[in-house]
């Protein structure tokens, strides 16, 4: 009940800009797994297993990558009446809302790990986008749920973009 008070508060806000922000604690967590599993290769180097250097090497990115994404300014969602920007490691991206369309929830294979999927109509043919519409049955999706189950940002996108469409 509360996620869908929060999405009819966000689309309340329509045309916006309404600016969504990745969950802080879910990457604090994947930093704090992160950090714990470095130092399991840590303590394989000590007992003499080579294999603790992929360990190490592997997880420590996983922290590096968790705390650049924890920084000011490193990702949000932003909704507004022409489209949407999304920015992922300082990076941003703007798609317009009559290019984009399907919204929908896809797990990842094999973790399962669940990402909100999208067709965009200015994303070419690139190997990347092929192996997206085999993976997931789309070419673009978004990097984060943004503090929300990927169901109802799914929903809210579907939503933003009907209210954006039909005002043109």
């Amino acid at each position: 009940m509360a996620a869908r008070a929060d999405i009819a508060e966000i689309l309340a806000r329509f045309p916006g800009p309404v600016t969504l922000y990745p969950s802080r604690w879910k990457w604090l967590g994947v930093l704090a797994i992160g950090a714990v599993l470095a130092v399991g290769g840590v303590l394989m180097i000590r007992d003499g297993d080579p294999k603790g250097w992929l360990v190490l090497i592997f997880f420590g990115a996983v922290v590096l990558g968790s705390a650049i994404v924890l920084l000011p300014g490193a990702g949000a969602l932003v909704l507004d009446g022409d489209g949407f920007a999304v920015t992922n490691l300082f990076r941003r991206h703007r798609t317009r809302w009559q290019d984009a369309t399907g919204f929908t929830a896809a797990g990842i294979p094999p973790a399962g790990q669940r990402f909100v999927v999208y067709d965009d109509a200015r994303t070419n043919a690139s190997h990347l986008a092929k192996i997206n519409v085999t993976i997931v049955g789309h070419n673009a999706g978004l990097p984060d749920t943004y503090g929300r189950s990927a169901d109802e940002l799914a929903e809210l996108m579907t939503a933003w973009r009907a209210s954006a469409l039909a005002r043109k």
